[in-house]
């Protein structure tokens, strides 16, 4: 349910934007109607706590993680000064594999971190706090931004494990296909998905071809299970350029319209 949270509270975000003053009441009631929409059971408070705290027991765990390593390495800087002067060569190769194991580990947290943990893909954190700088994009490039097609429906129709089994899978399907430098795949909310390509570092001459190749691709994939014998789905993208500088909220607008004349376009 958190992720249905998420996608709550992004859709009234996005629509209380073209209001120049939001009251708490107009926020609480267009959330309590996209909720209604998006079949988000609010009254059931114990369950949404626990849902929106699975992410925070994810981040208070890496927290925890660094914390340790901060406090080993603090104890092995102790160790290593004291060993220079012991002139204790056996000590400081100890040391030294000690650091290298927890520059692994730090390294590990880091990538948890930033990644979605239900996809594997790349999280807002990481959006937010790598690629733009103050909502403003720091270099060139291209954005498309993926909306699963009747997501609802298989939620729906086959239950939300299989709808977290199609999340999985398009992420998997897309790190595949994209091998290529200079392409990053952000879980933006729910079912929708950003794909940022770097121009510095992309050298592909239509990027338009290899996104309308990878919806092709992808809704011709067939999906089994034990208990399910087919299942296709799809998405429906929009594709725009960016510039150094741009805000990123200005730009998502427009590929996000784009997006939703492609779904339409498809119908």
């Amino acid at each position: 349910m958190s992720n249905k949270l998420k996608e709550v509270t992004y859709l009234t975000k996005k629509d209380l934007k073209k209001l120049d003053i939001v009251l708490p009441g107009k926020y609480t009631n267009t959330f309590e109607n996209i909720a209604k929409v998006l079949e988000v059971d609010l009254e059931d408070k114990q369950i949404v706590i626990k849902d929106l705290s699975s992410d925070i027991d994810h981040l208070n765990n890496i927290v925890d993680q660094t914390s340790k390593n901060l406090n080993q390495i603090q104890k092995s800087t102790e160790d290593a000064q004291q060993a220079i002067k012991d002139k204790n060569e056996k000590t400081l190769e100890e040391i030294s594999k000690e650091l290298k194991k927890m520059k692994e580990e730090i390294a590990f947290l880091q990538k948890q971190l930033f990644s979605d943990p239900l996809t594997g893909a790349l999280n807002r954190k990481w959006l937010n706090e790598t690629y733009l700088k103050d909502d403003c994009f720091q270099n060139d490039g291209f954005i498309a931004f993926l909306d699963l097609n009747d997501f609802k429906k298989i939620n729906d129709t086959y239950g939300h494990l299989v709808g977290d089994q199609v999340l999985k899978y398009l992420v998997k399907f897309l790190k595949k296909e994209l091998t290529f430098p200079g392409v990053d795949i952000v879980r933006y909310a729910g079912d929708e998905f950003l794909l940022l390509f770097n121009r510095s570092k992309v050298t592909i001459p239509n990027i338009n071809r290899v996104v309308n190749e990878l919806q092709i691709k992808l809704a011709k994939q067939n999906l089994k299970s034990s208990k399910i014998d087919s299942l296709h789905f799809s998405f429906a993208y929009g594709l725009t350029t960016f510039k150094h500088g741009d805000t990123f909220d200005e730009i998502l607008e427009i590929v996000d319209e784009l997006m939703y004349k492609n779904k339409q376009e498809a119908k």
